[in-house]
C-alpha cells in the first residue's frame, strides 16, 4: 500500500486530478446536419460553434466529398443549415477530414483533386479572421515533404503548449510504412 501512494503522490497533480466519466449514449444529430446521404468526418471547433463534415453528392455541392460548415449561436443552440465551404476549398474531386488548427486559423484537410502530388494529397487553407467560417483563402499543397503518389489522409493536429512544436499527424500506405495503412508525422 505505501508503494502505491508513493507512485500516486509522485505523478503530477493534473494526471492524479484528471478522473473521466463513461460516455454517455450516441444520439443522431438529426436534421439540418444529417440527410439521406452520407456525412462524415465530423470536427467540432474549439468553442463549440462550429461544426465541419464531408457529405457526398449533397445538394448544392460538387461531385463527390465536400467539407461543410453548421454553425449555432450557443452551445446549448441546435445547429442551423450546414453551407458548402466554396471552391476555395471544395472541387469536383473529393475533400475529406477537415480539421481546425488550434489557433482557428488553418483547415487542413485530405483530397484527390488534381495537380497534387498524387492519391490523396493534404492541404491547408489559410483564413484571417477565426470566427468566419467562410472566409477560407484557396487551399494549397503540403507538398512532396509530406504528400507521396500514395493517399495521404486523416489529418490531426498536435501543439505541444511547452514548446511551440505543432506536428501533422496522418495515416497512408506508402510502402515505407509496415503495411497496411500506417501513421505518420511531421
Amino acid at each position: 500500500i505505501g508503494c502505491l501512494l508513493l507512485l500516486a503522490s509522485a505523478l503530477p497533480p493534473l494526471a492524479r486530478a484528471q478522473q473521466f466519466s463513461d460516455w454517455t449514449t450516441a444520439v443522431n444529430l438529426g436534421p439540418p446536419v444529417n440527410s439521406a446521404l452520407v456525412e462524415v468526418d465530423p470536427f467540432i471547433s474549439k468553442d463549440g460553434l462550429s461544426l465541419y463534415f464531408s457529405c457526398n453528392n449533397c445538394p448544392g455541392g460538387y461531385v463527390g466529398y465536400d467539407i461543410w460548415v453548421a454553425q449555432r449561436a450557443s452551445v446549448n443552440d441546435p445547429w442551423g443549415t450546414p453551407q458548402n465551404l466554396g471552391p476555395n476549398i471544395n472541387t469536383s474531386a473529393s475533400e475529406t477530414g477537415a480539421l481546425i488548427s488550434p489557433d482557428g486559423h488553418r483547415l487542413y484537410f485530405s483530397s484527390d483533386r488534381d495537380g497534387g502530388v498524387g492519391g490523396s494529397d493534404l492541404y491547408v487553407s489559410r483564413r484571417h479572421n477565426k470566427r468566419d467560417d467562410l472566409g477560407w483563402q484557396p487551399a494549397e499543397n503540403l507538398g512532396s515533404g509530406v504528400n507521396t503518389g500514395f493517399n495521404e489522409d486523416g489529418p490531426a493536429i498536435f501543439e505541444d503548449d511547452a514548446t511551440g512544436v505543432i506536428t501533422l499527424y496522418f495515416y497512408s500506405p506508402r510502402p515505407t510504412g509496415l503495411g497496411g495503412a500506417d501513421t505518420y508525422a511531421s
